[in-house]
């Protein structure tokens, strides 16, 4: 018995139902970029819990303490500050899996909340460079900074924007005009 089967061809379109709703390869690499730069905080805060006590003797050698300063009260303080870099990582992730859902769905608020986070993210990881860190968080720091780059100049792309874009969208009202 012979099926005949429709073939498809580059020539021809596909009939993939699913293939209006597809999300666009601009958004995907978007979605990529806002992964990398989960990892590398995820990566990030698991060195430093890791290597916690080398941070903590590093950051005591490399600051300028005044005379007469308690180191006791100094170290306590450089660890609840690395303690407090790694809890916000669990409460980005959630974010991030929020903004990519709604960027999925093409939404125009996770497209600002993007913008905003990688704003924020390279800010961020200028700010580090400028504090006492060992080469291996300076290295990351300039890898996240690179990757907001990344995100804001595709983020930027007509492409991306016109998919976001207002206009495109009568069902809902946006308060902030591009």
């Amino acid at each position: 018995m012979v099926s005949y089967l429709p073939m498809t061809t580059p020539d021809t379109p596909a009939t993939d139902p699913d293939a209006a709703t597809a999300t666009p390869p601009q958004v995907r690499r978007m979605i990529v970029l806002m992964l990398a730069n989960l990892a590398l905080s995820a990566l990030l805060a698991v060195l430093m819990l890791v290597f916690q006590e080398q941070l903590l003797h590093y950051q005591l050698a490399h600051l300028d303490l005044p005379a007469g300063t308690d180191l006791a009260a100094a170290r306590e303080t450089l660890r609840s500050s690395a303690w407090s870099r790694v809890l916000p990582v669990a409460l980005v992730a959630l974010a991030y899996l929020w903004v990519i859902r709604g960027l999925r769905q093409g939404q125009r608020k996770a497209y600002r909340q993007v913008v905003f986070i990688s704003v924020i993210v390279l800010l961020s990881s200028g700010l580090a460079l400028l504090q006492p860190f060992p080469w291996w968080m300076q290295a990351i720091n300039v890898a996240k900074a690179l990757v907001a780059v990344a995100l804001l100049f595709l983020a930027s792309r007509p492409q991306v924007r016109s998919r976001f874009a207002a206009t495109n969208r009568p069902d809902v009202v946006d308060r902030f005009s591009s």
